[in-house]
């Protein structure tokens, strides 16, 4: 098979991969539903361009959970701990809602990670989202400034990912009571919101700390 032949089947059956594990789930996905999505005709492609459908769903989620990784890496130690804030939001919003990527097959995979994780989620914590929430710990923490422990910085933390996350989970609801909204044209306006709001509760938070700092006399 021509090398630029092969290049498509796999890219194909990666796509198919993609819409098979959004629609039904990694468990109940099946090597002859993507074979036939991607419209190959040998069931055994899965095993022959990526070993198994294990292995494809890993190489899917690891695209996905590098992504994000990629665009929070970018310049991050030049930035200030407000502009790394801002970065976060604004990366997150994008990944998630720009293009309507939140109904995307990408964005289903992504939350069914989150609700039904697969046995791969421990590998993927451990290789993307440990050092990433590392850095987004110590950016809060420099945000709330001198007395800030680390459950301050870590609730802080869980505020502004709950904000970024509220559509994607929400959807289904959201958009029944608002249907008029659209995240694709306003997921800039939103991330501006939550960077906005968040720095306000995290002044919030810094001023508590301030007021319970022990005074010398």
């Amino acid at each position: 098979m021509p090398e630029t032949e092969s290049k498509n089947t796999q890219k194909r059956l990666f796509d198919a991969g993609v819409k098979v594990f959004a629609d039904k789930g990694y468990r109940d996905a099946t090597v002859r539903e993507i074979c036939k999505t991607a419209g190959a005709a040998n069931i055994n492609a899965v095993n022959y361009y990526f070993g198994s459908k294990e292995k494809l769903y890993r190489e899917i989620l690891d695209t996905i959970f590098s992504a994000y990784d990629r665009f929070d890496r970018e310049d991050w130690d030049r930035k200030t701990p407000r502009e790394q804030l801002r970065a976060m939001v604004s990366n997150f919003c994008a990944m998630l809602y720009k293009n309507d990527a939140f109904a995307s097959d990408i964005t289903s995979i992504f939350i069914s990670e989150m609700t039904r994780p697969s046995p791969f989620i421990e590998e993927l914590v451990d290789t993307y989202n440990r050092p990433r929430i590392r850095r987004h710990l110590k950016m809060f923490r420099d945000l709330l400034g001198k007395g800030a422990t680390d459950d301050m910085a870590r609730d802080c933390l869980v505020s502004v990912a709950g904000q970024l996350l509220y559509y994607s989970f929400a959807w289904p609801v959201f958009s029944r009571l608002f249907p008029d909204y659209s995240a694709d044209e306003r997921y800039e306006q939103w991330a501006a919101h939550v960077y906005e709001f968040s720095l306000g509760g995290i002044e919030a938070v810094r001023n508590k700390i301030k007021k319970e700092e022990p005074h010398g006399d």
